[in-house]
């Protein structure tokens, strides 16, 4: 993406990369708000959590996240070419732990200390995603760029209701977790695509001015 300084703007965020970009944190937003909207309804309605307990539990999860991002602050300066297997193990971990707390008979403790841990990878990966993302857009675009996927935020708040709440409507909690899972999952499938898109993107430039030389 560096080397395409001649794109247009609605070029640039038309592209494959920034679009995936877009859905990478559209998706991301719609799997948290999953979490923090639907979390204590789960708990309390399908797991028979008391409600405060229940609350802990999500409580937690948000401290783990908050905390998560401080850490992948700090991972994304030490270690910038390994951000995104960072970035998938991290949010591969937090949907394997929501559906081990959907699927998975635990003691409250046990709950509340994966959903801690579940926040944690997940608000850990947030940071390096912002890497990635400045790393694919072109000099002078980084603003254009970070308020297009930006975008996908707010989107995403606005649309987590439908599909979680259909779930809850029709009777059905002990999927909500699950759609987390999967939401999160294809997030980064949208990430790997877009950083490998990002990648190819920035590779034709050398090989064009290359050419010439041979």
């Amino acid at each position: 993406m560096h080397g395409a300084v001649s794109m247009s703007g609605r070029d640039l965020l038309t592209s494959r990369t920034m679009l995936l970009f877009f859905l990478f944190f559209m998706l991301g937003t719609m799997a948290g708000g999953g979490v923090q909207s639907w979390l204590v309804t789960v708990l309390h309605n399908y797991k028979g959590i008391e409600l405060e307990l229940a609350a802990t539990a999500l409580t937690a999860y948000m401290l783990g996240s908050t905390s998560g991002v401080l850490f992948g602050g700090w991972f994304a300066d030490r270690f910038k070419q390994r951000v995104l297997p960072f970035v998938t193990g991290l949010t591969t971990l937090s949907a394997l732990l929501m559906v081990a707390i959907d699927w998975l008979n635990l003691p409250i403790v046990a709950i509340i200390g994966l959903t801690f841990l579940s926040g944690l990878a997940l608000g850990a990966s947030r940071t390096p995603r912002d890497v990635m993302v400045k790393d694919a857009a072109p000099p002078g675009q980084i603003g254009k760029v970070f308020g297009f996927v930006s975008a996908g935020l707010p989107l995403g708040s606005a649309v987590t209701p439908v599909p979680f709440g259909i779930l809850i409507d029709n009777g059905h909690p002990e999927l909500v977790l699950v759609l987390v899972a999967v939401i999160l999952l294809l997030s980064l499938f949208c990430a790997g695509s877009a950083r490998g898109s990002a990648k190819r993107g920035s590779a034709k430039p050398e090989q064009a001015i290359a050419l010439p030389a041979e």
